[in-house]
């Protein structure tokens, strides 16, 4: 409801612009260049303006953060942000419009979470984000631009003027050049000035509406915590173990193979299904109970929340028994297969969730998750949850141990959703029953192959189960689709909105997953951290190189810069050798995270226990060596101070074990 007023706020403003009679933009725009051009006179080191893109943004976080603190809520901030975005139409270029509103809805959102900090930990954000620009000022040998006006009589009006725009001046700063007024005209062509300014706000309607899907749990996007979706509980009402009791009887009066699964519907898949392998009217009437039962309700609650929908799939349910046999070039040995039941993973804000609950005292096989990492051997009353369109997993039988019966679970499937999202929750519901009878019927097809054409069949359902397996597992279908969207933005926008929508994830993966860490897909995030580092640092190789040597016309000696490459080889390189003394795991928060079984802080040889954050510090030498040639810095000014920014930000959240179960522990 909250976002509903934000964006009905937001197009009131839009409105009241659209509906005055606004004067040609150019002499507020004019005001603005004058200004900026006195600004840059105090902002010219490049250094100075690095730190500026740390300090400021970090200044304005600390205040929003505070007013929400004291107000304990968002919506003011909010409300007062998009105003603010909404008021610099008139007043500055399109692509600072665009510049400043990403920032401040990136701002916005921000201080929802840091809101929970203490008072004292915003006093230093806001003395670090204040005074650090100071600090620029004195380390750079630069005068402040307060201090050309400290002395006027207009002091508090033109300092009024100054904070107003000292996002969009810092920007500004950056730049190698002030807008081509004639591209711009050139560019709007077929909209009208005030609409093509409104057109730059876009940047912040995108990144609420995506903070609201994302919040609400109905969306994942790459730079956010990614929570493990393995959800466990166990039933141990007399009611559900009695209905459990009941089911396991009935299935072993059935006689299960004991060469192949064997598997009974809890509603017939067609209208040629035998009737013996559909469940009667009481055992279905205990397995109802069960899927509805409290306990499992109570679970998916506490995952998502009690407004959204849970509904039963009773399509696709089923009891299943594993054969006490391995099985081999039969479809039964996909479930031995690191695999993913669905194909449906881009439907967006729904999920289909399947779930095993154990009726026995099973040892020997366990469900595993690689991605989490997890492991469990369902027992009697264990429930084990698992998205059924989006989480690898398979099923492993432990060496040494044998069951002293058949391993009998019940397969339960839900469909979950955000109210609002009503169509996308039917929409996949149908899509999972209807593929699930599908693939069902080529599973029974080919669980006994006995000719040329089944057993090629089942080769198929494993063949490509394995690719869909190694596509999820190196790449992620979330990120797949994600860089899709941004190649498409690309293709039809500007190559810029792809570099800034995959440079700077990881960072905010960092912090995200450092900040909340509890349940943890631990997988997922090792993948990802890993896959936008790459396509990060080899843009900014690429780019680089692109500017460094004239377009790749160039290629003689004099275009080097030793020291710029001498800094990028030897920050890369301390990089790699903290990579190799801490490992994978434990470059990855792995102690942090639970994943290591070691004490922070446990590597003391060297650079650990001299420099202090090794890793993120040789990092920052080795952008800054590329910052260092000027072709480059005056070809993409913002982008390694964006990149020295964010690391510094999580070097100071790991320096001071900034974290929530720290704050719940204080508490």
């Amino acid at each position: 409801m909250k976002f509903v007023f934000v964006l009905a706020a937001l197009a009131c403003c839009t409105c009241l612009v659209l509906a005055m009679n606004l004067p040609p933009p150019s002499p507020s725009e004019a005001h603005f260049i004058d200004l900026s051009a006195k600004f840059r006179k105090f902002h010219s080191d490049p250094i100075n303006v690095a730190l500026h893109f740390f300090t400021t943004p970090l200044g304005v976080l600390a205040v929003l953060s505070l007013i929400n603190k004291v107000l304990r809520g968002t919506t003011v901030t909010t409300i007062a942000m998009v105003i603010y975005c909404v008021s610099l139409i008139d007043k500055l270029p399109p692509q600072l419009i665009a510049m400043t509103s990403l920032c401040v809805a990136g701002l916005t959102v921000a201080s929802a979470q840091t809101m929970a900090l203490g008072w004292l930990a915003h006093a230093g954000l806001f003395c670090v984000g204040y005074f650090g620009q100071d600090l620029s000022h004195f380390a750079t040998g630069e005068a402040t631009f307060q201090s050309s006006y400290q002395q006027d009589s207009d002091f508090w009006s033109l300092l009024t003027e100054h904070t107003y725009y000292l996002l969009p001046l810092v920007f500004e700063s950056a730049m190698p050049n002030h807008m081509d007024r004639a591209s711009y005209y050139h560019t709007a062509g077929w909209m009208s000035e005030t609409a093509y300014r409104i057109y730059h706000l876009l940047p912040l309607v995108a990144v609420l509406a995506i903070n609201f899907v994302s919040k609400d749990g109905a969306m994942s996007f790459p730079w956010q915590f990614q929570r493990s979706r393995v959800l466990t509980c166990k039933l141990t009402s007399p009611e559900d173990v009695a209905d459990l009791d009941r089911i396991r009887a009935w299935t072993m009066a059935k006689g299960p193979s004991r060469d192949t699964s064997s598997h009974w519907w809890h509603t017939a898949p067609s209208p040629e299904t035998p009737a013996e392998r559909v469940l009667p009217a009481e055992t279905r009437a205990a397995f109802d109970r069960i899927a509805t039962c409290k306990t499992i309700r109570d679970m998916f609650d506490a995952r998502f929340s009690k407004g959204w929908r849970l509904e039963v799939l009773n399509g696709m349910n089923e009891v299943y028994v594993s054969s006490p046999t391995t099985v081999k070039n039969t479809s039964d040995e996909v479930f031995y297969t690191r695999h993913i039941d669905g194909p449906y993973y881009f439907v967006p804000f729904a999920s289909c969730f399947r779930m095993i609950i154990g009726m026995d005292k099973n040892e020997e096989i366990s469900t595993i998750f690689p991605m989490v990492p997890q492991g469990v051997a369902a027992q009697k009353g264990d429930v084990l949850a698992f998205d059924f369109h989006r989480e690898v997993h398979y099923i492993r039988k432990q060496e040494g141990v044998k069951n002293d019966d058949f391993r009998i679970v019940l397969k339960v499937h839900y469909c979950i959703y955000p109210t609002w999202a009503l169509p996308f929750g039917k929409l996949m519901g149908l899509l999972s029953t209807r593929y699930n009878k599908l693939f069902r019927a080529l599973f029974l097809a080919t669980i006994a192959p006995d000719s040329l054409v089944s057993r090629f069949m089942a080769w198929n359902v494993v063949f490509w189960t394995k690719v869909v397996y190694i596509v999820e597992m190196y790449f992620g279908y979330s990120n797949i689709a994600y860089l899709v969207a941004l190649g498409a933005l690309w293709a039809l926008v500007d190559y810029r909105v792809f570099l800034v929508g995959t440079s700077f994830v990881h960072y905010l993966r960092y912090i995200n997953t450092y900040y909340h860490r509890e349940g943890v897909a631990y997988g997922d995030f090792k993948r990802d951290a890993l896959l936008y580092k790459t396509l990060a640092v080899g843009q900014i190789v690429a780019l680089y190189a692109h500017a460094a040597t004239k377009g790749f016309t160039d290629f003689s000696p004099a275009v080097l810069d030793p020291v710029g490459l001498a800094m990028v080889v030897g920050g890369y390189a301390l990089s790699a050798y903290c990579t190799s003394q801490l490992g994978v795991d434990g470059t990855y928060f792995g102690i942090e995270l639970g994943m290591v079984p070691m004490q922070k802080n446990y590597v003391q040889r060297f650079p650990y226990g001299v420099i202090p954050h090794p890793m993120i510090l040789s990092q920052c030498v080795a952008l800054l060596g590329f910052h260092k040639n000027e072709a480059f810095r005056q070809a993409m000014p913002f982008l390694v101070p964006a990149h020295v920014a964010l690391y510094l930000v999580h070097m100071l959240q790991e320096h001071f074990d900034i974290h929530a179960t720290r704050k719940a522990k204080k508490a």
